[in-house]
């Protein structure tokens, strides 16, 4: 008759054993889980937060927060100043460009067509304000008017870029 306890046997044995605990180890003790599912408190990837600075003559400008609908295709900067021309029933600036940490703004040409001085600052610095807020990795907002820069616009000096106060 065979012996059972050969020293092959008992080796066997012995890797039978450290397999299944470093096994058991590797699960952490646990059985298998199913993934969580994300939570449906998380906001959407497909929407902005705008902080909206609105003219308010002759208090100056008032604050307001809205959230945006990214549709697919859509982007911050376009939705934003959509958004921000739909709201003061201003002509669209043309384009938003991102550069490290300055916003350059293309702006129409009829851009503060019929406003007097004060009127134009309070609709350029809403603009400017807005965009600030909204894109808070930018520290400051530079205009172009027609793709070029220019010193001024009708009353304003553009030489400079605008920040937050």
């Amino acid at each position: 008759m065979r012996r059972l306890l050969t020293p092959f046997n008992l080796l066997g044995l012995t890797f039978f054993g450290l397999g299944a605990l470093v096994y058991w180890q590797g699960q952490g003790g646990q059985a298998p889980s199913a993934l969580p599912l994300p939570s449906e408190e998380t906001p959407a990837a497909n929407t902005l937060p705008m902080i909206l600075y609105l003219p308010n003559p002759p208090q100056g400008l008032l604050k307001e927060t809205r959230t945006l609908e990214l549709a697919p295709g859509d982007t911050p900067e376009s939705k934003v100043l959509a958004t921000w021309a739909q709201a003061l029933k201003a002509p669209k600036p043309r384009g938003l460009y991102r550069l490290d940490r300055l916003l350059v703004v293309d702006l129409p040409a009829d851009f503060a067509q019929g406003l007097d001085a004060s009127q134009e600052a309070l609709r350029l610095y809403s603009l400017a304000y807005t965009l600030l807020s909204t894109f808070p990795q930018a520290q400051e907002v530079r205009f172009l008017v027609e793709g070029e820069p220019r010193p001024g616009l009708a009353h304003l000096d553009l030489s400079r870029p605008i920040q937050l106060p």
